[in-house]
Protein backbone atom coordinates (compact mmCIF):
# COMPACT_ATOMS: atom_id res chain seq x y z
CA UNK A 1 0.00 0.00 0.00
CA UNK A 2 1.33 3.34 -0.96
CA UNK A 3 1.67 5.81 1.85
CA UNK A 4 0.45 9.35 1.40
CA UNK A 5 2.92 12.05 2.17
CA UNK A 6 1.18 15.18 3.36
CA UNK A 7 2.76 18.47 2.50
CA UNK A 8 2.11 21.98 3.75
CA UNK A 9 -1.36 23.36 3.07
CA UNK A 10 -1.70 25.24 -0.13
CA UNK A 11 -2.80 28.83 0.34
CA UNK A 12 -4.42 30.32 -2.72
CA UNK A 13 -3.82 33.89 -3.79
CA UNK A 14 -7.44 34.63 -2.99
CA UNK A 15 -7.03 33.31 0.60
CA UNK A 16 -3.94 35.43 1.01
CA UNK A 17 -5.73 38.49 -0.30
CA UNK A 18 -8.66 37.87 2.02
CA UNK A 19 -6.40 37.59 5.04
CA UNK A 20 -4.61 40.77 4.10
CA UNK A 21 -7.87 42.66 3.70
CA UNK A 22 -9.06 41.45 7.09
CA UNK A 23 -5.81 42.60 8.69
CA UNK A 24 -6.14 45.97 6.97
CA UNK A 25 -9.70 46.49 8.16
CA UNK A 26 -8.91 45.31 11.69
CA UNK A 27 -5.95 47.68 12.03
CA UNK A 28 -7.91 50.54 10.50
CA UNK A 29 -11.00 50.15 12.68
CA UNK A 30 -8.99 49.61 15.85
CA UNK A 31 -7.07 52.87 15.47
CA UNK A 32 -9.83 54.96 13.88
CA UNK A 33 -12.36 54.06 16.59
CA UNK A 34 -10.00 53.46 19.50
CA UNK A 35 -8.21 56.82 19.57
CA UNK A 36 -11.42 58.95 19.74
CA UNK A 37 -12.63 56.91 22.73
CA UNK A 38 -9.28 57.40 24.45
CA UNK A 39 -9.66 61.13 23.84
CA UNK A 40 -13.19 60.87 25.24
CA UNK A 41 -11.74 59.39 28.43
CA UNK A 42 -9.26 62.26 28.55
CA UNK A 43 -12.12 64.73 28.31
CA UNK A 44 -14.05 62.86 31.00
CA UNK A 45 -11.11 62.92 33.41
CA UNK A 46 -9.55 66.32 32.71
CA UNK A 47 -12.12 68.40 30.83
CA UNK A 48 -9.68 68.83 27.94
CA UNK A 49 -11.69 68.34 24.76
CA UNK A 50 -9.71 67.40 21.68
CA UNK A 51 -12.06 64.62 20.58
CA UNK A 52 -13.04 66.24 17.27
CA UNK A 53 -9.64 67.29 15.94
CA UNK A 54 -7.83 64.32 17.48
CA UNK A 55 -10.36 61.90 16.04
CA UNK A 56 -9.98 63.33 12.56
CA UNK A 57 -6.21 62.99 12.77
CA UNK A 58 -6.65 59.44 14.08
CA UNK A 59 -8.68 58.54 10.98
CA UNK A 60 -5.77 59.58 8.79
CA UNK A 61 -3.30 57.72 11.01
CA UNK A 62 -5.47 54.60 10.85
CA UNK A 63 -5.43 54.72 7.07
CA UNK A 64 -1.67 55.10 6.88
CA UNK A 65 -0.98 52.29 9.35
CA UNK A 66 -3.45 49.94 7.67
CA UNK A 67 -2.11 50.34 4.15
CA UNK A 68 1.56 50.75 5.06
CA UNK A 69 1.97 47.80 7.41
CA UNK A 70 -1.06 45.57 6.82
CA UNK A 71 -2.05 46.04 3.19
CA UNK A 72 1.31 46.98 1.66
CA UNK A 73 0.03 47.89 -1.81
CA UNK A 74 2.40 48.66 -4.65
CA UNK A 75 1.39 52.33 -4.46
CA UNK A 76 -0.29 53.84 -1.42
CA UNK A 77 -1.34 57.02 -3.31
CA UNK A 78 -3.07 55.02 -6.03
CA UNK A 79 -4.51 52.47 -3.60
CA UNK A 80 -6.14 55.22 -1.50
CA UNK A 81 -7.23 57.56 -4.33
CA UNK A 82 -4.63 60.29 -3.81
CA UNK A 83 -3.50 59.92 -7.42
CA UNK A 84 -3.52 60.15 -10.41
CA UNK A 85 -4.03 63.90 -10.55
CA UNK A 86 -4.22 63.99 -14.33
CA UNK A 87 -6.12 64.96 -16.34
CA UNK A 88 -6.06 68.16 -14.31
CA UNK A 89 -9.21 69.52 -15.97
CA UNK A 90 -11.27 66.60 -14.69
CA UNK A 91 -9.98 67.08 -11.14
CA UNK A 92 -10.67 70.83 -11.22
CA UNK A 93 -14.18 70.23 -12.56
CA UNK A 94 -15.09 67.81 -9.79
CA UNK A 95 -13.53 70.02 -7.13
CA UNK A 96 -15.69 72.87 -8.40
CA UNK A 97 -18.78 70.65 -8.22
CA UNK A 98 -17.80 69.60 -4.72
CA UNK A 99 -17.57 73.20 -3.54
CA UNK A 100 -20.65 74.66 -5.23
CA UNK A 101 -23.25 71.88 -5.10
CA UNK A 102 -23.28 71.34 -1.28
CA UNK A 103 -23.72 75.11 -0.82
CA UNK A 104 -26.62 75.12 -3.28
CA UNK A 105 -28.22 72.13 -1.54
CA UNK A 106 -27.80 73.85 1.83
CA UNK A 107 -29.53 77.02 0.60
CA UNK A 108 -32.36 74.87 -0.81
CA UNK A 109 -32.68 73.17 2.59
CA UNK A 110 -32.91 76.58 4.27
CA UNK A 111 -35.61 77.61 1.78
CA UNK A 112 -37.61 74.43 2.43
CA UNK A 113 -37.28 74.95 6.16
CA UNK A 114 -38.49 78.53 5.83
CA UNK A 115 -41.50 77.51 3.71
CA UNK A 116 -42.35 74.81 6.26
CA UNK A 117 -42.11 77.29 9.12
CA UNK A 118 -39.27 75.50 10.95
CA UNK A 119 -36.61 78.01 9.91
CA UNK A 120 -37.63 81.55 10.93
CA UNK A 121 -36.42 84.16 8.45
CA UNK A 122 -35.28 87.72 9.09
CA UNK A 123 -34.45 89.30 5.75
CA UNK A 124 -34.75 92.84 7.10
CA UNK A 125 -32.36 92.94 10.05
CA UNK A 126 -30.58 89.55 9.88
CA UNK A 127 -30.92 89.13 13.64
CA UNK A 128 -29.73 85.52 13.59
CA UNK A 129 -26.51 86.47 11.85
CA UNK A 130 -26.02 89.38 14.25
CA UNK A 131 -26.53 87.08 17.23
CA UNK A 132 -23.80 84.70 16.05
CA UNK A 133 -21.18 87.12 14.71
CA UNK A 134 -21.91 90.48 16.32
CA UNK A 135 -24.11 90.22 19.43
CA UNK A 136 -23.30 93.83 20.27
CA UNK A 137 -25.36 94.90 17.23
CA UNK A 138 -28.50 93.11 18.42
CA UNK A 139 -31.49 95.38 17.99
CA UNK A 140 -29.97 97.33 15.13
CA UNK A 141 -31.93 97.51 11.91
CA UNK A 142 -31.09 97.29 8.24
CA UNK A 143 -29.12 94.89 6.09
CA UNK A 144 -25.61 94.52 7.58
CA UNK A 145 -23.68 94.14 4.32
CA UNK A 146 -20.32 94.44 6.05
CA UNK A 147 -21.25 91.82 8.61
CA UNK A 148 -22.44 89.43 5.91
CA UNK A 149 -19.16 89.79 4.04
CA UNK A 150 -17.19 89.42 7.27
CA UNK A 151 -19.08 86.25 8.21
CA UNK A 152 -18.50 84.85 4.72
CA UNK A 153 -14.78 85.64 4.93
CA UNK A 154 -14.60 84.00 8.36
CA UNK A 155 -16.30 80.91 7.01
CA UNK A 156 -13.92 80.72 4.06
CA UNK A 157 -10.91 81.15 6.34
CA UNK A 158 -12.14 78.30 8.53
CA UNK A 159 -12.73 76.26 5.37
CA UNK A 160 -9.06 76.60 4.41
CA UNK A 161 -7.92 75.76 7.94
CA UNK A 162 -10.09 72.66 8.08
CA UNK A 163 -8.91 71.19 4.78
CA UNK A 164 -6.08 69.11 6.35
CA UNK A 165 -8.44 67.56 8.91
CA UNK A 166 -11.10 66.96 6.26
CA UNK A 167 -8.40 65.25 4.21
CA UNK A 168 -7.72 62.83 7.09
CA UNK A 169 -11.38 61.84 7.22
CA UNK A 170 -11.92 61.51 3.48
CA UNK A 171 -8.70 59.55 3.09
CA UNK A 172 -10.09 57.16 5.69
CA UNK A 173 -13.77 56.77 4.82
CA UNK A 174 -13.81 57.25 1.07
CA UNK A 175 -10.16 56.61 0.18
CA UNK A 176 -9.64 53.48 2.27
CA UNK A 177 -12.92 52.06 3.58
CA UNK A 178 -15.31 52.53 0.64
CA UNK A 179 -13.29 50.45 -1.87
CA UNK A 180 -12.85 47.69 0.71
CA UNK A 181 -16.60 47.45 1.16
CA UNK A 182 -17.15 47.23 -2.61
CA UNK A 183 -17.46 43.41 -2.60
CA UNK A 184 -20.80 43.96 -0.82
CA UNK A 185 -22.08 45.85 -3.84
CA UNK A 186 -22.04 49.57 -4.71
CA UNK A 187 -25.10 50.66 -2.72
CA UNK A 188 -24.43 48.59 0.41
CA UNK A 189 -20.85 49.90 0.35
CA UNK A 190 -21.99 53.53 0.06
CA UNK A 191 -24.65 53.24 2.77
CA UNK A 192 -22.56 51.18 5.18
CA UNK A 193 -19.52 53.42 4.86
CA UNK A 194 -21.72 56.42 5.70
CA UNK A 195 -23.18 54.66 8.74
CA UNK A 196 -19.74 53.62 10.00
CA UNK A 197 -18.57 57.18 9.50
CA UNK A 198 -21.50 58.42 11.58
CA UNK A 199 -20.95 55.91 14.40
CA UNK A 200 -17.30 56.96 14.54
CA UNK A 201 -18.54 60.34 15.83
CA UNK A 202 -20.09 58.79 18.95
CA UNK A 203 -17.40 60.02 21.40
CA UNK A 204 -18.32 63.56 20.43
CA UNK A 205 -21.90 62.99 21.58
CA UNK A 206 -21.75 60.67 24.59
CA UNK A 207 -21.80 62.59 27.85
CA UNK A 208 -22.51 65.97 26.23
CA UNK A 209 -25.59 68.12 25.84
CA UNK A 210 -25.58 67.26 22.13
CA UNK A 211 -26.76 63.67 22.65
CA UNK A 212 -30.25 64.51 21.34
CA UNK A 213 -28.74 65.27 17.95
CA UNK A 214 -27.15 61.84 17.47
CA UNK A 215 -29.97 60.20 15.49
CA UNK A 216 -30.44 63.04 12.97
CA UNK A 217 -26.66 63.25 12.66
CA UNK A 218 -26.45 59.55 11.76
CA UNK A 219 -29.13 60.00 9.11
CA UNK A 220 -27.19 62.95 7.70
CA UNK A 221 -23.90 61.06 7.52
CA UNK A 222 -25.56 58.25 5.57
CA UNK A 223 -27.10 60.59 2.98
CA UNK A 224 -24.15 62.98 2.78
CA UNK A 225 -21.80 59.99 2.76
CA UNK A 226 -23.49 58.71 -0.40
CA UNK A 227 -22.86 62.07 -2.10
CA UNK A 228 -19.24 62.12 -0.94
CA UNK A 229 -18.93 58.53 -2.11
CA UNK A 230 -20.22 59.48 -5.55
CA UNK A 231 -17.62 62.25 -5.76
CA UNK A 232 -14.96 59.68 -4.89
CA UNK A 233 -16.20 57.14 -7.45
CA UNK A 234 -16.86 59.62 -10.25
CA UNK A 235 -13.59 61.50 -9.93
CA UNK A 236 -11.49 58.51 -8.91
CA UNK A 237 -9.94 60.68 -6.18
CA UNK A 238 -10.68 61.84 -2.64
CA UNK A 239 -9.84 65.52 -3.23
CA UNK A 240 -13.34 66.64 -4.31
CA UNK A 241 -14.74 64.94 -1.20
CA UNK A 242 -12.21 66.78 0.96
CA UNK A 243 -13.50 70.10 -0.39
CA UNK A 244 -17.18 69.17 0.07
CA UNK A 245 -16.52 67.88 3.58
CA UNK A 246 -14.68 71.03 4.65
CA UNK A 247 -17.33 73.27 3.08
CA UNK A 248 -20.07 71.48 5.00
CA UNK A 249 -18.28 71.80 8.34
CA UNK A 250 -17.55 75.52 7.92
CA UNK A 251 -19.36 77.51 5.25
CA UNK A 252 -22.63 75.59 5.52
CA UNK A 253 -22.90 75.24 9.29
CA UNK A 254 -21.37 78.63 10.06
CA UNK A 255 -22.75 80.79 7.27
CA UNK A 256 -25.55 79.30 5.16
CA UNK A 257 -27.46 78.04 8.20
CA UNK A 258 -27.48 81.42 9.94
CA UNK A 259 -27.21 84.15 7.31
CA UNK A 260 -30.97 84.53 6.73
CA UNK A 261 -32.16 83.36 10.12
CA UNK A 262 -34.14 85.25 12.70
CA UNK A 263 -32.63 85.44 16.17
CA UNK A 264 -34.41 82.31 17.38
CA UNK A 265 -31.77 80.14 19.01
CA UNK A 266 -34.17 77.24 19.52
CA UNK A 267 -34.76 76.98 15.78
CA UNK A 268 -31.07 77.41 14.96
CA UNK A 269 -30.07 74.66 17.39
CA UNK A 270 -32.72 72.08 16.49
CA UNK A 271 -30.78 69.18 14.91
CA UNK A 272 -33.90 67.74 13.30
CA UNK A 273 -34.73 70.82 11.24
CA UNK A 274 -31.70 73.02 10.70
CA UNK A 275 -30.23 73.23 7.22
CA UNK A 276 -28.59 70.39 5.37
CA UNK A 277 -28.33 68.25 8.52
CA UNK A 278 -32.08 68.37 9.28
CA UNK A 279 -35.04 66.86 7.47
CA UNK A 280 -35.15 69.65 4.83
CA UNK A 281 -31.56 68.75 3.99
CA UNK A 282 -32.39 65.07 3.87
CA UNK A 283 -35.05 65.79 1.27
CA UNK A 284 -32.68 67.68 -1.02
CA UNK A 285 -29.95 65.06 -0.61
CA UNK A 286 -32.38 62.21 -1.36
CA UNK A 287 -33.57 64.08 -4.44
CA UNK A 288 -29.97 64.61 -5.58
CA UNK A 289 -29.04 60.96 -5.04
CA UNK A 290 -32.18 59.89 -6.90
CA UNK A 291 -31.32 62.18 -9.81
CA UNK A 292 -27.80 60.77 -9.97
CA UNK A 293 -29.15 57.23 -9.87
CA UNK A 294 -31.81 57.82 -12.53
CA UNK A 295 -29.33 59.45 -14.91
CA UNK A 296 -26.90 56.56 -14.48
CA UNK A 297 -24.24 58.64 -12.74
CA UNK A 298 -23.63 55.96 -10.11
CA UNK A 299 -23.47 53.25 -12.75
CA UNK A 300 -20.85 55.18 -14.73
CA UNK A 301 -18.84 56.01 -11.60
CA UNK A 302 -16.96 52.84 -10.75
CA UNK A 303 -14.00 52.05 -8.59
CA UNK A 304 -12.24 48.68 -8.46
CA UNK A 305 -12.22 46.58 -5.36
CA UNK A 306 -9.32 47.01 -2.99
CA UNK A 307 -6.18 45.76 -4.73
CA UNK A 308 -5.29 42.16 -4.00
Amino acid sequence: MRSKVSGPPVVSARDGDGGRRRRELAAFLLIAFGVPWLLWLLRLRTGIDVVAAGGMLAAGLATFVAVRWAGRPDSIPRDTALTPLRPAGRLVRYCGIAFVVPLVLAFLAVAIGALAGVYPLDLENFSGLRGVYAPETAGETGVPVGLILSALATGFGLFLLLLPLAFCEEWAWRGFLLPRLRPLGPWPALLLSGLIWGLWHLPGYVGTNATAGLIPFLVTTVFFGVLLGWLRLASGLIWPGVIAHAANNTLITGFVNVVFAAGDQRALSNPWTIGLSGWPGWLVMIATVAALAVTGAFRRATVPDAPG
